[in-house]
């Protein structure tokens, strides 16, 4: 089993005049261009349910290790009403354009919170962006038609599957004023033609029966072109407490991604997270662990593709003691106890050179940012 070592890590975007203004950026998704050339994407506004949300877009020359910040992916003020837009998730395709799949709400009411107490979605709608000049203009936003009836979010980003068609994953949500208890299910569908066009809904992974949910689940395409998925897991068996976390989960599926199977529990104790794999087939996973008496962020290594974890060895690269919430209370259940979380949604990737890295938002000191580091494994 290889060692992990932390190389270096650093600031993503921390904003630079607290004194004079109020910054909350988090959801970052770095990818390299090449060796040296970083583009990420992040979510910037007054809050993580602001508003004024919206995607901006940083670059590094460096091979991610300082960034310079090129503003936003999209100039709001276009729009045929208010929205917030959400968690950009950056993938670069195989012809080489640059993509981000997102989600924007309906702000009209800028009052109306984004979760109503029994845990349902404001009105908002999918869209993709795209860039055929590595990240310098953008499109407009093009939102996906969801069927009638349906509030899902992407859940991840975009995979070329092995038969060239893009697969989107997404988390399906009640309605903000649907009064049934949230069940979390997660659902896949599929393009053929570049984002124009998308198949139906499949269901990628529903823990009903077995008195589970999934969600959050972040796909990566394997070595083999088979897809590796790890998913947040609730135990929903006890509707007075809601979602009741278990181990993280993981799947295996085709390479097109025509069956899904059940997903199957792993040693991990986290929630939202990441997986990647390196050159020598060796699975890596950065997680989020906001229970017990280490919260933040680690990175574990899988020799035998996702069995087994050797949490012994995993490293610890955000220490959140003292620093898990913002505010002095939150409400009682999931999604809208995440109101007042201050750490989440790490990612991870492997470089060109074979590392890891990872990057995270979280708050010190009353600045919630994006931070990053880099890994390297040795044997």
């Amino acid at each position: 089993m290889p060692n992990l070592r932390l190389v270096d890590t650093g600031i993503l975007y921390i904003n630079p005049d607290p004194a004079h203004h109020h910054v909350f950026a988090s959801h970052a998704h770095p990818l390299p261009l090449s060796a040296k050339e970083f583009v990420a994407t992040y979510q910037r506004g007054d809050g993580m349910y602001a508003a004024n949300a919206n995607i901006a877009l940083a670059r590094s020359h460096d091979g991610g290790v300082t960034w310079q910040h090129e503003g936003f992916l999209h100039d709001r003020s276009g729009d045929d009403r208010p929205y917030s837009y959400h968690d950009g998730f950056l993938s670069q395709m195989s012809d080489g354009r640059l993509v981000v799949f997102a989600f924007r709400a309906d702000r009209s009411n800028p009052h109306q919170p984004m979760f109503s107490p029994s845990g349902g979605l404001i009105a908002n709608e999918p869209a993709l962006f795209f860039s055929s000049d590595r990240g310098h203009t953008w499109s407009r936003p093009q939102p996906l038609q969801l069927p009638p009836g349906l509030v899902a979010t992407p859940a991840s980003t975009l995979v070329e599957l092995a038969d060239g068609r893009w697969l989107a994953t997404f988390d399906q949500w009640r309605a903000h004023d649907d009064e049934r208890p949230y069940q979390p299910i997660m659902l896949a569908c599929t393009s053929a033609d570049g984002g124009r066009t998308w198949s139906e809904m499949a269901v990628m992974a529903d823990g009903a029966a077995v008195g589970k949910g999934f969600w959050h689940g972040k796909t990566t395409r394997l070595a083999d072109g088979r897809l590796f998925t790890l998913y947040w897991a609730a135990d929903m068996t006890q509707p007075d407490r809601g979602p009741v976390d278990l181990p993280i989960h993981f799947a295996i599926s085709d390479p097109n991604g025509d069956d899904w199977p059940m997903p199957q529990p792993t040693p991990l104790p986290g929630q939202t997270n990441w997986p990647a794999q390196l050159p020598d087939g060796t699975l890596a996973a950065i997680y989020t662990r906001r229970e017990g008496d280490k919260p933040g962020f680690f990175v574990a290594l899988s020799p035998d593709g996702g069995q087994s974890w050797d949490l012994a060895g995993q490293t610890q690269l955000w220490d959140a003691t003292g620093w898990t919430h913002i505010g002095l209370s939150a409400p009682d259940k999931y999604p809208r106890s995440h109101d007042t979380i201050a750490f989440g949604a790490p990612t991870l990737i492997t470089t060109q050179e074979g590392d890891l890295y990872a990057s995270w938002w979280c708050t010190y000191a009353s600045l919630t940012h994006v931070r990053w580091a880099r890994l390297r494994t040795t044997n």
